[in-house]
């Protein structure tokens, strides 16, 4: 399923293995005009999306993503959310925290960008 997203929170940065993740905060106003929040966790940067220079506590907007669904060997199923294109479109409020893209010669999966 592709996807994109508008004034998304980028909560917590993290690379493992030359992989980085962000969590990101999004909600759905109610009609009652509360809010639902809730947090996308883990979310794979690839692509542009990996240099794009995203920050903790930057407002992004997901330009190009798409969510899967693999079966792990407990049988459960789990949500893989990766983003080929984001931008930031609010300055950081909280920690200033920033992330350096470190290039990763070893993903070999067909990317479109």
């Amino acid at each position: 399923m592709q996807i994109s997203g508008k004034y998304l929170k980028a909560w917590k940065l993290t690379e493992q293995n030359g992989f980085v993740k962000v969590d990101l905060g999004d909600s759905n106003k109610k009609k009652d005009g509360s809010y639902d929040n809730f947090t996308w966790f883990g979310c794979n940067l690839v692509g542009n999306a990996k240099t794009a220079g995203v920050r903790e506590g930057d407002t992004v907007e997901v330009k190009s993503g798409i969510i899967t669904m693999n079966k792990g060997k407990d049988s459960k199923w789990y949500t893989n959310v990766t983003i080929f294109e984001i931008e930031r479109t609010g300055n950081p409020q909280a920690s200033g925290a920033s992330y350096t893209s470190v290039q990763s010669g070893g993903f070999q999966d067909e990317i479109p960008f």
